[in-house]
């Protein structure tokens, strides 16, 4: 089935960050339908963004003609054609249409190809989209016989009825929308379900559960990969009797039915076979990066930064004293992979907290969390910038929480110094 011209738009105008943000605004029910011209053809919405708690208004005109639509919204978004908002606004104008709530006349529906918006069987929207009196017969229907289950694989399903001496083929299925498509040969043409796609909707909710179709999916890679703790795979002959797969929120989950069975050791922590002898060949010496257990890691915080918030925090490693260092101190990179297999657990965690100060994964944060996620990093900060103040507060909240983490777990155990502006690393 063809894309409606409202969903061709989304595709053509968004970037694909713009149409994940906006289907996300849309599933977890932020756009709010507000007034409707039929005449002019207007739409418009109350958008609440994703991360904020600020509420945009999006105007759809002319929404009927794929070539006149036009869409504006009053959030500031400038680098693309459209932003989230106006994507979750059409996705939201489009599922409108499909239920017929704008008051649209003339819709004809062919049961051959109706596609039901739900993500899993939902008996609400299974009425909804269905006439009353054929939703009460198939109840009467499901009583004493049921539709014959031809094939279901693939999160395909297909089904035999015959019914008032007809026999019907029905087909559902998941379409690439994660919605699903459904067919039967029968002539309703004023609802999207007919009786014998309600029928089999039903009969599959009461035996199977809502997320039927989720069973059917192709779990093979999922499946060996749990089994793998075990030494199996789905290849192995009489698996089933020893274990089985439940499926919770759609995904699955192994169950081990033979109380004999036991996990297998990974192989990362099974015993290394001895080296066989062999005869000594002259390689060159590999450097590696390796703090010895006899040194101690430091916290320096660095105020030789112009950009908000002004310092850094790096690492240092040097021989330790009671209360500081003695001798040769060196910078740490917390952008490479430094050995820690002979440092004492303490010094290895201090480590690993400190990486998360590195610019890399501070700038992670705000690219998730600020109005321009998904393009923070391509935005060139020049030193001489202010940041925006949403900027800077993200960067308050990411760091903040951790700077009083490592002061309250390493007071009195990690030397602290403070790096004037101006002075180096003396190494």
């Amino acid at each position: 089935m063809a894309l409606s011209h409202l969903l061709k738009f989304i595709y053509n105008s968004g970037t694909d960050e713009v149409i994940r943000r906006g289907k996300k605004i849309h599933a977890i029910g932020y756009v709010e339908f507000i007034e409707h011209d039929e005449l002019l053809g207007s739409v418009t919405f109350r958008v609440k963004d994703d991360n904020y708690s600020t509420y945009y208004k999006v105007y759809v005109q002319k929404y009927k003609d794929p070539k006149g639509l036009s869409i504006r919204c009053s959030c500031p978004y400038n680098l693309g054609d459209i932003c989230r908002h106006e994507a979750a606004a059409l996705l939201q104008l489009q599922e409108l249409l499909d239920k017929n709530i704008l008051g649209e006349k003339g819709v004809v529906y062919h049961q051959r190809h109706t596609v039901v918006k739900m993500k899993h069987i939902d008996l609400k929207t299974v009425r909804m989209l269905t006439d009353p009196d054929a939703y009460t017969k198939a109840e009467v229907f499901l009583r004493t016989q049921k539709a014959n289950i031809v094939s279901a694989k693939d999160e395909r399903l297909e089904a035999a009825l015959d019914m008032d001496g007809t026999h019907y083929p029905i087909v559902i299925q998941k379409n690439e929308e994660r919605n699903f498509d459904t067919s039967c040969k029968c002539v309703e043409e004023n609802h999207p379900l007919c009786v014998h796609k309600v029928i089999l909707f039903v009969q599959l909710l009461n035996a199977y559960g809502p997320n039927y179709f989720d069973s059917i999916r192709n779990w093979e890679k999922e499946k060996n990969k749990l089994l793998e703790a075990y030494g199996y795979s789905t290849s192995d002959a009489g698996w089933e009797k020893k274990f089985e797969f439940a499926y919770k929120d759609g995904k699955p989950f192994l169950r081990v039915l033979d109380p004999t069975v036991k996990r297998v050791v990974p192989v990362a922590n099974a015993p290394r076979p001895k080296p066989e002898a062999r005869p000594l060949v002259h390689e060159e010496p590999v450097e590696v990066s390796v703090i010895p257990s006899s040194q101690k890691i430091g916290i320096v915080f660095n105020n030789n930064h112009k950009i908000f918030p002004g310092f850094s925090i790096d690492a240092v490693t040097g021989e330790s004293m009671e209360d500081g260092f003695t001798g040769k101190v060196e910078k740490i990179d917390l952008g490479k992979y430094v050995n820690t297999d002979t440092m004492a657990e303490e010094e290895s965690s201090l480590l690993q907290q400190l990486r998360k100060f590195h610019a890399s994964e501070i700038n992670k944060f705000i690219s998730r969390n600020s109005p321009f996620s998904g393009i923070w990093e391509n935005i060139i900060q020049q030193e001489d910038e202010e940041l925006a103040d949403d900027t800077k507060a993200l960067m308050v909240e990411y760091m903040l929480p951790k700077i009083r983490k490592i002061f309250r777990e390493q007071q009195g155990r990690t030397p602290v110094c403070i790096l004037p502006r101006g002075k180096n690393f003396v190494t």
